[in-house]
């Protein structure tokens, strides 16, 4: 019998071995997650190669290439072979203007990336912070479950005989099994938002597995200047951009340069020859053109300007409000922190000196036992707004802030 019984203490052990070593996760902190987002994420990589591009369009003056040609001339007095080269070169104030709206697009769309970077960031921490969220509330629900069944024994010890207890004992019941519902729907929403954790980061979401460490609740962003958030600054240059291209528009009344030269080699009826052409394009000929252009140019600058005066009034706007509501959650946070949860601890201690008898302490028994992680509850749902808050804030902070 002692053998049996080492053999089955053995296998006991080797069995929770082996749990253990297969639910064995690798710990991920948030710094380390968004650090994995900011290397991997792709929709970054694409803002990334969008600047480049800009940048290497606004490389240089956009000036028409060169052209070089060979000439063979054939005729009575003999072949002749020759070259002749040609170019364009637009007026000054075009190649200036367009570069400047060239080089301001280049800063829009890196404010554009900067702004992209606070804003998946931003999502990647929420994303963290809520799937974190998720297994507290799992926690904290078991541990309501708890409370319940502990207090189905009490229950049921005292409703053999009495008719309103019975009915009291199967709400009870009724409640539990709903609990178990609504774990099964949060282990369900567990597994939807590690999916979405690891399509930020360009991973696997069959190999996504880890185990979070608590994140420190947020704090609230110090915002500045409307005009220094990322969204303001990118329409700011866009504007400029425009503005540039609207003098470049302007100056298509001034006409272009062409310079051509030519050589020919003699012939025994003809001596070496060279020919040498400047010339001027005549825009004003047809002048319906420079019109259109400069009136096009003017009125996307002008809608742009507009666009920018609403973007200033919204992000003002939306900014005050999310401040508002991010301090206001923070002080019911603080709240059930500082006083609601530590009375409800304390008065759930104090009913398990109580022994109910009826229906009415049954009912406070229940009261007491499921106010403490209900609060808990209410307080991950309460941290999750608070967080979903700060992360549009966020996103509407200054340069490099995050």
């Amino acid at each position: 019998m002692n053998l049996l019984q080492n053999i089955k203490h053995l296998l006991f052990l080797s069995l929770l071995t082996f749990t253990a070593s297969s639910k064995a996760t690798e710990n991920l902190s948030i710094d380390d997650f968004l650090k994995r987002v900011n290397e991997k994420n792709l929709s970054l990589k694409a803002a990334i190669a969008d600047v480049d591009a800009a940048k290497a369009r606004a490389v240089g003056f956009e000036i028409p290439p060169p052209s070089l040609g060979l000439l063979q001339v054939n005729s009575q007095g003999g072949n002749s072979g020759g070259f002749e080269f040609n170019q364009n070169i637009p007026f000054p104030t075009k190649l200036t203007s367009n570069q400047k709206a060239k080089k301001f697009e280049t800063l829009s769309k890196q404010a554009m990336l900067e702004g992209s970077k606070i804003e998946v960031l931003a999502k990647a921490r929420l994303l963290y912070v809520s799937l974190w969220l998720i297994g507290e509330r799992i926690k904290f629900l078991n541990e309501r479950k708890g409370a319940i069944q502990q207090h189905l024994k009490l229950s049921n010890a005292s409703a053999r005989s009495d008719s309103f207890l019975k009915i009291h004992v199967l709400k009870a019941e009724s409640d539990l099994d709903l609990l178990d519902n609504e774990i099964l729907e949060q282990q369900q929403s567990l597994r939807e938002k590690q999916i979405q954790l690891s399509e930020i980061s360009d991973g696997d979401p069959t190999k996504f597995d880890f185990n979070l460490i608590a994140p420190q609740l947020s704090e609230i962003p110090n915002l500045r200047s409307v005009e220094e958030t990322n969204q303001i600054r990118a329409k700011f240059f866009t504007v400029e951009s425009l503005k540039a291209s609207e003098s470049e528009a302007q100056s298509s009344w001034w006409p272009d340069l062409s310079f051509r030269f030519k050589e020919m080699n003699a012939t025994a009826m003809s001596p070496r020859s060279s020919e040498l052409m400047l010339g001027i394009s005549l825009p004003f000929v047809f002048f319906w053109e420079p019109i259109a252009n400069t009136k096009s140019s003017a009125a996307a600058r002008l809608k742009s300007e507009i666009e920018l005066d609403q973007e200033k009034l919204r992000v003002s706007s939306r900014k005050n409000s999310l401040l508002s509501k991010a301090q206001s959650l923070k002080k019911q946070l603080d709240l059930i922190q500082d006083k609601l949860l530590p009375r409800a601890e304390k008065r759930m201690r104090l009913v398990h000196n109580i022994a109910p008898r009826d229906v009415e302490s049954l009912q406070d028994h229940r009261e007491a036992m499921e106010a403490f992680p209900d609060l808990k509850l209410k307080a991950l749902v309460l941290r999750e707004q608070f967080e979903e808050v700060l992360a549009e804030l966020t996103s509407y902070s200054s340069k490099g802030s995050l």
